[in-house]
């Protein structure tokens, strides 16, 4: 299954809404929740911790990251686009938990 359903499935499987990520990405970009968004990537993922914080608190995509790569103008990130944003949505989860205070990283 592919498209809406699908990112709306697995959404479901991380413990949180489509809508609920959304909201927790506009927060983060406000400047909310930095050091939880920073404990929560580093238990998620720590290989790839920089960029997802990177692109939640800045709102940059992978590719947009990949460009300064490119250019070599930072370091290439240790995983494929798939595995980013996985790791970025269980990021988020992991957030929504310790903001709920249902977990500590």
């Amino acid at each position: 299954m592919y498209g809406v359903p699908s990112m709306i499935r697995n959404y479901a499987r991380k413990g949180m809404t489509a809508g609920r990520e959304k909201a927790l990405r506009e927060e983060c970009r406000a400047g909310n929740h930095t050091e939880l968004v920073q404990a929560a990537a580093q238990y998620a993922a720590p290989d790839v911790a920089k960029w997802i914080v990177e692109s939640i608190m800045e709102g940059k995509s992978f590719d947009r990251m990949a460009v300064k790569w490119e250019l070599g103008e930072a370091e290439i990130m240790p995983c494929c686009r798939n595995s980013f944003y996985s790791y970025r949505k269980l990021t988020l989860a992991i957030l929504d938990r310790m903001i709920q205070g249902k977990e500590t990283a």
